[in-house]
């Protein structure tokens, strides 16, 4: 008996779902299984994605069970190897989130508490309203900026007839202190001291657009908090979107982990990495760097989430990527992990709230 014509386009439909699936899983397996090629890596941005579209087509694949379909055997195997894609998937994903994470401290009983605010702001003006509003309303005691293009910063705030950097009003803290390239900026309620700028050099690809600098900075400085002073390493790595790119941000892991290995050599302060690391937490040199230094981090509500979203933030959980990360060393508590709202950047601010052991 020959089928109709919906039911034929829905056997259809099922097997496209199927074999989506199966790519779905491919590709996030890839992440792990090379996960020091340019593009495999790459894939570790996607893998909620993949997660996503995937399960979708399982389900569909399963519903077409339901129905007749000329290769029945070979229908039926497609959907066991799609599973078998998307449960191996979905499991390797929980072991590498939960490799490195540390459960928050529920009641911690000594030290200082403080608040850090990291914002890749994407050269957004320090006096925005919505920006300076959102800071006060956060109250940090510390806030890393990245992609801080100070030089434009201060034109800004010399034309609008302004102190430069804002410091101590607006939800600034009262000290701050700005990178060799004008990048990465800190400001802290807390004094600052130790300061040491590294510059990683980088190498332009082909095509970059005038306002692309290959060459980073990496910033390490001492806060003096009441209880004890702390390490903090401010953060951000070149985006991977190109192969050259992605070799300047290997590159950057690299000098990363030399420093906070001499830093953690020299004392036994309690430590902060944080920025926008422009890395999944899945990305098997994330991961790396934590392990070898003996970092560990959380995530929002347990889980990562969209800090990078592109186009429209109504868009975030489709199209973005958890990039902005932190890590610490035993030396101090995680109490709390949040993300802030949309303040007109490309990025969501990331909120940690640490204790301070004495």
């Amino acid at each position: 008996m020959p089928r109709s014509l919906p039911v034929t386009l829905f056997s259809l439909f099922c097997w496209c779902c199927c074999l989506g699936a199966i790519a779905a899983a491919g590709l996030g397996l890839s992440a792990f299984a090379a996960p020091d090629f340019w593009l495999t890596d790459n894939m570790s941005f996607f893998l909620r994605q993949f997660l996503g579209a995937g399960a979708f087509g399982c389900v569909m694949g399963l519903s077409g069970l339901f129905l007749r379909h000329r290769l029945s055997k070979l229908y039926k195997f497609t959907v066991a190897i799609a599973i078998t894609g998307m449960v191996v998937l979905a499991g390797l994903t929980l072991v590498r989130t939960t490799e490195n994470t540390v459960s928050l401290a529920q009641s911690p009983d000594h030290g200082n508490q403080i608040r850090v605010v990291s914002i890749n702001i994407e050269n957004l003006f320090l006096g925005d309203t919505v920006l300076q509003a959102y800071l006060s309303a956060v109250n940090a005691d510390v806030i890393v900026f990245q992609e801080t293009l100070w030089w434009l910063q201060e034109r800004r705030w010399e034309r609008l007839g302004l102190p430069v950097g804002g410091a101590g009003s607006g939800g600034f803290p009262g000290n701050y202190h700005v990178g060799q390239l004008g990048g990465l900026v800190v400001y802290s309620r807390f004094p600052i001291t130790g300061i040491r700028p590294i510059t990683i050099d980088g190498e332009t690809p082909p095509g970059a657009n005038v306002y692309y600098d290959a060459d980073r900075e990496l910033i390490s400085l001492t806060l003096e908090t009441p209880s004890k002073a702390v390490k903090l390493v401010a953060i951000h790595p070149d985006s991977p979107r190109t192969k050259s790119r992605w070799q300047n941000k290997r590159r950057y892991f690299d000098a990363t982990d030399d420093l906070i290995r001499d830093l953690r050599s020299a004392n036994e302060l309690p430590l902060l990495a944080i920025g926008d690391w422009n890395s999944a937490p899945w990305s098997a040199r994330f991961q790396r760097s934590l392990s070898d230094n003996n970092l560990k981090t959380a995530y929002p509500g347990g889980w990562p989430q969209t800090t990078r979203f592109f186009f429209d933030y109504r868009l975030h959980w489709i199209l973005g990527a958890p990039v902005d990360q932190f890590a610490v060393t035993e030396g101090l508590e995680v109490l709390g992990v949040s993300l802030g709202p949309d303040i007109g950047s490309d990025h969501l601010p990331l909120v940690v709230d640490l204790a301070v052991r004495n």
